[in-house]
């Protein structure tokens, strides 16, 4: 599988583009947000590059870590002795 700039597989990077864009008016809220915890931080008096820096790695993270999207939860398995009736 090929990889991307940013170490995401193509495949995997593709998926979440057809995700952003079914849900784009939700994703609009992502930018402001950012921007009002990125303000409240630094009025708090954290530095602007390191704030934006910590959101950076840790959105990596959450990337790498969150491979199934919200809506795709899997059923339960069938296999208690009584579904096999």
């Amino acid at each position: 599988m090929a990889k991307t700039q940013g170490g995401a597989s193509a495949n995997t990077e593709q998926k979440w583009e057809e995700l952003m864009s079914d849900n784009q008016n939700i994703l609009k809220e992502v930018r402001p947000r950012l921007h009002a915890l990125i303000d409240e931080l630094v009025a708090k008096g954290a530095e602007r590059s390191a704030v934006i820096y910590m959101i950076e790695k840790e959105s990596a993270q959450l990337r790498d870590t969150m491979e199934i999207p919200d809506h795709q939860i899997d059923e339960p398995s069938n296999d208690w002795p009584s579904a096999t009736n």
